[in-house]
């Protein structure tokens, strides 16, 4: 990796501030708006329960085998996958830059503190930034397969071609986003066990979102969200919705004229602001066509360590080279449980 810089080296006064980029934010992890499991090398077991019950008659007699009670366990085994940033990197060309200034006395030595404080420190956002991308968008070459040999239909059970066709022009990365692994998995939970479609709910009759509709969207959404989602008190479900879905609810919120409804609850203001639909918090995070419903911990994201996704290593190459070496690591799965819950907008 080369350091790239373009202006000239004359002597002149500079300002202060070096004005940096924009990045998205990683709140996924940073705010555990899903369910965030560590300490995961290489795989871990998934395990689900449930118990249904059948009643009858009492009776003074001896309790028998009848079979009313029925508790089952199923474990699915989830692989993770190791990915990595790493790069070498020569400061040399920041010689006749605002940068000499923090480079030590003597020839070897062409490592800018200045460069390492306001430069360098961008990497971890800039990693950050892909990352939160990946959970929500994104499939592995061999899932983009699996999806697309699903035979589409409009019906509940079978995959969407609209989601296909999402699946298919989404990144091709190292491990399954989110919506990827709600539309294919390999789950022994399943009604149908092992590889093949989720068990998800499908939101029927969808167009196109923008300012004029979105509410009326959410709503399908929210029709077909199963009651017990809905009603999970314990555990209230989240909407997951596109980054830009903020900017119609409040342009939708905002519309000119008599009929105008606000549809969507909006409290605070910056950082502390939250929106609601229907009493529902509405997350917004890189997902692209897809939004979800669904209670969080049905969300998991596997990992080893969720601080691997800032932790950089940087130090000096060897054999007197004046390189210097950046490297990031980790490990990663997603997965979703208690599928016959989560609701796919676009599914």
């Amino acid at each position: 990796m080369a350091v790239n810089y373009t202006g000239g080296t004359s002597n002149q006064t500079e300002l202060e501030r070096i004005q940096q980029e924009i990045y998205a934010e990683s709140y996924t992890i940073r705010d555990g708006i899903i369910d965030i499991d560590q300490n995961h090398k290489n795989g871990a077991d998934v395990y689900e329960s449930s118990v249904s019950v059948t009643v009858s008659a009492a009776t003074t007699s001896g309790v028998t085998a009848t079979g009313d009670i029925n508790m089952k366990v199923n474990k699915t085994g989830v692989p993770l996958v190791s990915f990595q940033y790493e790069d070498t990197f020569s400061e040399k060309a920041l010689k006749g830059t605002r940068f000499e200034r923090s480079m030590a006395a003597g020839a070897f030595n062409v490592d800018s503190s200045e460069f390492d404080q306001k430069v360098l420190i961008q990497v971890a956002p800039a990693i950050g930034e892909q990352v939160e991308g990946y959970i929500w968008n994104g499939s592995t070459a061999a899932q983009k397969v699996a999806i697309a040999a699903l035979a589409p239909g409009a019906a509940q059970g079978s995959i969407s071609a609209g989601a296909q066709a999402l699946v298919a022009a989404s990144p091709s990365n190292l491990f399954n986003s989110l919506t990827s692994t709600i539309l294919y998995n390999t789950s022994n939970s399943k009604v149908v066990a092992g590889a093949g479609l989720g068990d998800y709910i499908k939101v029927p009759n969808i167009v196109a979102v923008t300012q004029t509709t979105i509410a009326q969207e959410y709503g399908k959404m929210y029709a077909v969200a199963p009651s017990k989602t809905i009603n999970h008190t314990s555990e209230p479900p989240k909407i997951y919705a596109p980054l830009g879905d903020r900017q119609l609810i409040k342009l939708a919120n905002n519309s000119i004229g008599a009929a105008s409804n606000k549809n969507f609850v909006i409290e605070g203001f910056g950082a502390t602001e939250k929106i609601y639909f229907n009493g529902i918090e509405i997350c917004f995070v890189p997902l692209v066509g897809f939004r979800i419903l669904s209670i969080p911990s049905y969300l998991k994201l596997l990992m080893d360590l969720t601080s691997d996704v800032s932790t950089l290593r940087v130090g000096q190459m060897s054999d007197g080279a004046s390189d210097r070496y950046i490297k990031n690591i980790q490990t990663a799965a997603t997965w979703v449980v208690g599928q016959k819950y989560i609701t796919l907008y676009g599914g």
